[in-house]
């Protein structure tokens, strides 16, 4: 496989995961009401267990861009969207998706949860398992300044079908509930 494909899944989950460590920074009251909407912790500990999300979550984001800890930033990614593909499963279980998702853009009202943010959480889990692969599944070679080009073009259409996904998850989960209505 070719080396350029690990640079680039780690460069465009690392935005992701810093989007929206960032956007939960900002808004950290707002994320802290979504993590108690999920009642899967205690009212007690939720600002505290909010504040480990964001910080792991940061922390995942930082540690994908250093190639010696990247390993390290893919199990805490791992960890990061693991619980939060949880929480979702969770209340989707108990048919609660009246809830914040909380995984970003928490100044506009979020439609709720639905198993589309589940499949999104999926997809972005497959593309993190890349990281995890051996050294020896990606060719040696040098990079020239085609790679950059073309790390550059495919980290931005990346970054442009997560974002694109995330709004039509919120579009089509808005419609069903007109369609309820």
């Amino acid at each position: 496989m070719d080396p350029l494909i690990l640079y680039l899944v780690a460069a465009a989950l690392a935005v992701i995961l810093l989007t929206g460590a960032l956007d939960k920074l900002r808004h950290f009251s707002v994320f802290e009401g979504a993590v108690l909407a999920y009642r899967l912790i205690p009212a007690s500990i939720s600002k505290v267990f909010a504040g480990a999300f964001v910080t792991a979550e940061l922390a995942a984001a930082l540690l994908l861009l250093l190639p010696h800890w990247r390993t390290e930033g893919a199990w805490l990614a791992l960890g990061v969207l693991g619980v939060a593909t949880a929480g979702v499963v969770v209340n989707l279980g108990r048919g609660h998706t009246d809830v914040a998702c909380g995984c970003g853009n928490l100044k506009q009202q979020s439609a709720g949860l639905s198993w589309w943010l589940v499949g999104r959480n999926a997809v972005l889990l497959l593309a993190l398992s890349v990281l995890f692969l051996p050294r020896t599944a990606f060719i040696e070679r040098s990079f020239g300044w085609v790679d950059g080009l073309t790390f550059f073009g495919a980290a931005l259409a990346l970054l442009g079908l997560y974002f694109a996904a995330n709004q039509l998850i919120e579009s089509h989960i808005k419609l069903q509930k007109l369609k309820e209505i």
